[in-house]
């Protein structure tokens, strides 16, 4: 790939980021193209320094009253609260769950908290961690294998380890891995229902999901029984999956009902251990996956052409290697041709669009298939985009959700984020709210969508109140060029904030009001005015530049 001018830089990170500052566009220049890509590609295990600083001195008030009745026991607590629970282990999670919900010496404030410490921790990074392309990547998995943390307490009190163990962790690794770590995460088992899976009824919730959903997509269902001319479609790459009759295995040409009732008798037994009594045993107090072997359907037989049978061990002693069924299930799916597709396809959607260059995603596809097995999957076909002359020049066309655009303003204004009430509220008229999409398909992805439900007057008073008094701190005064001029500094702000010129009209309504604003012609020593005003209205000047047209897209 040539070298890269800024502004294609700039046009390249805004793809793959919460949004392209200047500061990052330095560092790709000083680090080289193809340096910066090896760094985002394989970013250390935890949080970069800077970020990991700001998630530990960050605090969150709590407040609940005393009680001491038949219905629990506990002190008010009124405190400014660290994060405690991003470093929590399953089984400590759980613990607070047991508190709340057997010994009753915790409210249920305890467990919102958790769900609460989660999306703070998740504006934090979106906004400051160095490693956008993980970032990206994270929020792109979690609206792939969508959880909504209202589904109640039992999904919620995980939601930590989910994030962190699951989605951070496996984000530029083996999708197989990636998979079978959501399968058995606790959030997921609740969510979907596998966790009260059981031998007599096992439940095909989550197997449909599984299928329909994480993996294959549900253009390759073929219907209740396949038949020799049943041929599903691929979303987005059709052409890119050659298929050649119904084929078996990870060749073959989409599933069946059967295939799912098959899939959910292999995956009964996965469940949660939460100290479930089970005849003459109990289950451990961990809040994490354990196979149980009585709830295990021992009839799974052919899954899309491949026989389950010979992994149904036939001795007692050995039953829990059972599991092996369900991994069988979960490897045949995830490395399957029409996963790579499906799969390839939405990330290139989500990158370039509604209409993604076919050849790349073709490109990416072969990537995806030729590194199923190696533990750097998803990074290398990351590479792909990353390294192609459409990520820095192909036009920007795919819109920023409602909570993209304020991720992205943030960045561009250098704000500070701090765990507040208002995370929880902004965007509940977009229905862009982290974790809360209540279906398990997750968040559209179409530009159609977000253009009908985001009001543009709506996401600028959000914007207003999330500096004012909401979670972003920032100084636009400290940030501001200093200079005398208007356009001067109407221009570095656009620069920062969209990256590229904006339109005429735009510009020159920009223009007007920054000229009729008392506190904006002060800063640019053409008046005076007080050093709120200042503030307050080049708070408004930002913000509004944030509205341009420009700016909706990555």
């Amino acid at each position: 790939m040539a070298s890269l001018t800024p502004s294609q830089m700039h046009a390249a990170i805004n793809r793959v980021s919460f949004g392209a500052r200047d500061l990052d566009v330095t560092r790709a220049q000083q680090m080289g193209w193809d340096a910066w890509i090896d760094d985002q590609l394989a970013p250390p295990a935890g949080d970069d320094a800077g970020t990991a600083q700001i998630l530990s001195n960050s605090t969150y008030r709590i407040v609940y009253g005393a009680r001491d009745d038949m219905n629990g026991t506990w002190p008010a607590v009124d405190e400014e609260r660290p994060l405690n629970s991003l470093t929590m282990t399953g089984q400590e999670l759980f613990e607070t769950y047991d508190e709340v919900f057997r010994l009753r010496t915790l409210p249920q404030t305890e467990i919102g908290r958790l769900v609460e410490e989660t999306i703070a921790a998740t504006w934090i990074r979106n906004v400051h961690s160095t490693y956008q392309v993980r970032e990206f990547l994270t929020d792109f998995w979690h609206r792939h294998f969508n959880v909504a943390s209202s589904e109640g307490a039992q999904v919620q009190f995980a939601l930590p380890t989910y994030d962190r163990d699951v989605m951070r962790k496996h984000a530029l690794g083996n999708f197989r891995e990636l998979v079978e770590a959501n399968a058995k995460s606790t959030s997921m088992l609740f969510y979907l229902d596998n966790a009260d899976s059981r031998a007599f009824i096992p439940n095909e919730n989550y197997a449909r999901e599984l299928l329909e959903l994480h993996t294959m997509g549900r253009g390759s269902y073929l219907g209740v029984v396949a038949t020799p001319t049943a041929q599903g479609t691929s979303n987005l790459t059709a052409t890119a999956v050659p298929m050649n009759g119904l084929g078996t295995g990870t060749q073959s040409a989409g599933f069946t009902d059967t295939d799912i009732l098959h899939a959910s008798r292999a995956l009964s037994g996965w469940t949660v251990a939460m100290g479930q009594r089970i005849g003459t045993r109990t289950l451990p107090r961990t809040g994490e996956f354990v196979f149980e072997p009585t709830y295990h359907n021992r009839n799974a037989g052919a899954f899309m052409g491949i026989d389950l049978r010979p992994l149904q061990p036939t001795q007692e002693a050995n039953f829990p290697l059972a599991v092996e069924q369900g991994r069988k299930v979960i490897e045949l799916a995830a490395e399957h041709t029409r996963t790579g597709g499906f799969v390839v396809g939405k990330l290139a959607h989500r990158m370039f669009g509604d209409s993604p260059p076919q050849e790349l995603v073709y490109r990416a596809y072969q990537a995806w298939m030729d590194n199923r097995k190696s533990s750097n999957q998803i990074a290398e076909v990351m590479r792909v985009f990353l390294t192609s002359d459409e990520i820095a020049n192909a036009p920007p066309t795919k819109l920023r959700r409602p909570y993209e655009k304020v991720m992205a303003f943030a960045r561009a204004v250098n704000a500070r984020i701090r765990p507040h009430r208002a995370m929880f509220t902004t965007f509940g008229g977009t229905r862009d709210m982290v974790f809360q999409w209540p279906s398990p398909d997750g968040w559209p992805d179409d530009n159609v969508y977000w253009l009908s439900t985001s009001a543009t007057m709506t996401q600028w008073n959000a914007l207003l109140t999330a500096m004012a008094s909401g979670p972003l701190s920032a100084s636009i005064t400290a940030e501001s060029v200093q200079t005398k001029s208007i356009t001067v500094l109407l221009d570095d702000w656009i620069q920062r904030i969209v990256g590229r010129p904006i339109s005429t009209a735009g510009y020159n309504a920009l223009v007007s009001m920054a000229t009729a604003s008392t506190g904006i012609r002060a800063y640019v020593g053409m008046g005076t005015a007080s050093t709120t005003t200042i503030e307050t209205e080049l708070r408004r000047l930002v913000a509004l530049i944030a509205t341009a047209p420009e700016f909706a897209y990555r």
